[in-house]
């Protein structure tokens, strides 16, 4: 059987299978070299963490026949025809493979991307959670792949919150140079808030305008456990506001419920979080209401989950702006977008969702966590 010359690309468009692990799944069914030879889908779906039938049609696309030694001939699969298969049929392909002329599929998808900011698989989760626009299913890979082709439009990686960017890699953390800052380290923090199996357990930080404009300036508070966000604008960066602001959230729930939702706070070496005891203690009692933790100076991976989430609310309210310009109103309205927005480490449900999951429906009514207009 003639192929023509194949030039190998780590992955291809169009599939769930890279070179490298097509490879592997040969090695694995014809039992070459030192590989156990495994011919079950069931079992290859297993070791290679994908769908049964996603291993079925891999196998049906490379599988050619061979001559044994005695002339007789067997079906194997061969990676080099598979890969040589997807990426010819991957360059023939358009929108119209699954898209065809759906065209309320594409208008929801872009829609959801271009308007309202969602990622792929927040579009795909948000149509499982409340139904698909038509008959047409789609998975997460394959809304990448045609974004990155091109294949919607106007709809380019550009619209993405990383924007096709790779995210950088961690660093080792700093000593504290506070001696008060090193008492409450996030080292002595509880292991139930690193490894995100209790709830209550919330980074914190403050996002700035431009350099000046107003004072004006937004707390951001996020969950570890639900992703769950709560965004509030302050008069000024100041340990005052930021304490203020905290004791106005706990009388607006009640000091029961603030302690119940708040059970620590871990926040960066800025000087709006020096004051410790006026943090941690209430407002409308002399107990404490939450434990506080700092990060190590210039380790933001510390307190990833709300870095992740301020990068979120740049969307809405871009670097260089004057937040003072922003009304309650309009923060308000983003802090809802990002509790209502489906997450992947979620597996598809919102922070509002997982929230509700923790603590019941009640905490979620309007007005429980509202602004003051």
């Amino acid at each position: 059987m003639g192929r023509g010359k194949l030039t190998i690309e780590n992955t291809c468009r169009y599939t769930h299978f890279t070179w490298e692990q097509r490879l592997q799944l040969q090695y694995h069914y014809t039992g070459a070299g030192k590989y156990k030879k495994i011919t079950s889908p069931t079992v290859l779906g297993k070791l290679f963490g994908k769908h049964e039938s996603t291993i079925r049609r891999e196998l049906k696309r490379g599988m050619v026949e061979h001559e044994k030694t005695d002339l007789s001939t067997v079906m194997e699969y061969n990676a080099e025809y598979a890969q040589s298969d997807a990426q010819q049929k991957g360059s023939a392909k358009g929108p119209e493979v699954k898209l065809g002329y759906d065209w309320p599929l594409v208008e929801a998808v872009r829609h959801l991307i271009k308007d309202k900011g969602y990622a792929p698989f927040a579009v795909i989760a948000e149509f499982n959670n409340k139904g698909w626009p038509s008959a047409t299913r789609i998975c997460e890979k394959t809304l990448y792949n045609y974004i990155q082709a091109g294949y919607l439009g106007d709809v380019t990686e550009k619209d993405l919150l990383y924007q096709g960017k790779r995210r950088k890699s961690k660093g080792e953390p700093n000593r504290h140079s506070r001696a008060s800052a090193a008492a409450k380290s996030i080292s002595n923090r509880p292991h139930a808030a690193d490894d995100r199996s209790e709830f209550g357990h919330w980074e914190a930080d403050t996002v700035v305008g431009a350099k000046g404009s107003s004072s004006t300036c937004l707390m951001t508070l996020t969950e570890r456990k639900t992703r769950f966000e709560i965004t509030r604008r302050i008069g000024s960066r100041s340990t005052e506001a930021l304490k203020n602001e905290l004791d106005v959230l706990e009388r607006q729930i009640g000091a029961t419920l603030f302690k119940q939702l708040f059970r620590s706070v871990t926040a960066d070496n800025g000087g709006e979080f020096s004051d410790i005891e006026g943090i941690e203690y209430s407002a409308l009692s002399s107990k404490q209401r939450l434990t506080l933790y700092f990060a190590h100076p210039y380790s933001s991976f510390e307190r990833g989950t709300n870095e992740n989430q301020n990068g979120i609310i740049r969307r809405f309210i871009p670097k260089g702006s004057d937040i003072g310009e922003y009304t309650k109103k309009t923060v308000r309205s983003v802090q809802d977008w990002m509790n209502s927005y489906p997450r992947k480490i979620l597996r598809g449900m919102t922070p509002r969702m997982a929230l509700q999951a923790e603590l019941g429906s009640e905490l979620c009514l309007p007005g429980i966590l509202e602004v003051r207009r």
